[in-house]
């Protein structure tokens, strides 16, 4: 083979590797880079075009690392986390339920359903048995999580 074909195989490969980064193949692209670039050098150094062969290799080593300086600094690490919360909306909106009265839907024994602000909320009573028909108010939300109590006092939603 030549030594110009061999050069182009080499530069092949080079866009083949450039393509893979953009193009979700499952390695197949980065496999047929890594063969075009192997067998050209190869020939190359076999042929007797050994200078060729060292400028092919030293070129893929200097490509193959700007091009993941590239990817890496524009494409790949460019989501931040810095300012994620990772608190959904029913999460917060939960939170802002705590100390409002509600009235029980079912009977929580100790986990049930209660009516709270109009919306029907999965609640758990901090303490024991608490019957359908009764005033609670929310003591504390973590997470998904609501914490009720028997209320001393009538529901608003009564």
């Amino acid at each position: 083979m030549e030594w110009w074909l061999l050069s182009v195989l080499c530069l092949t490969g080079l866009i083949l590797l450039f393509l893979e980064v953009f193009i979700p193949s499952g390695g197949v692209l980065a496999i047929a880079a890594v063969l075009c670039i192997g067998y050209s050098i190869w020939e190359l150094w076999i042929q007797d075009f050994q200078f060729l062969a060292v400028i092919c290799v030293a070129f893929t080593v200097l490509y193959t690392v700007i091009l993941f300086k590239l990817w890496v600094k524009k494409f790949g690490l460019r989501t931040s986390l810095d300012g994620a919360d990772s608190l959904g909306d029913d999460v917060r909106a939960s939170r802002a339920l705590v100390g409002q009265r509600g009235l029980v839907m079912s009977d929580l024994r100790p986990a049930g359903i209660a009516l709270v602000g109009g919306r029907r909320l999965d609640v758990v009573a901090n303490i024991g048995y608490i019957e359908k028909g009764d005033s609670v108010v929310i003591v504390q939300s973590d997470g998904n999580r609501i914490v009720v109590r028997k209320s001393t006092e009538e529901s608003q939603d009564e």
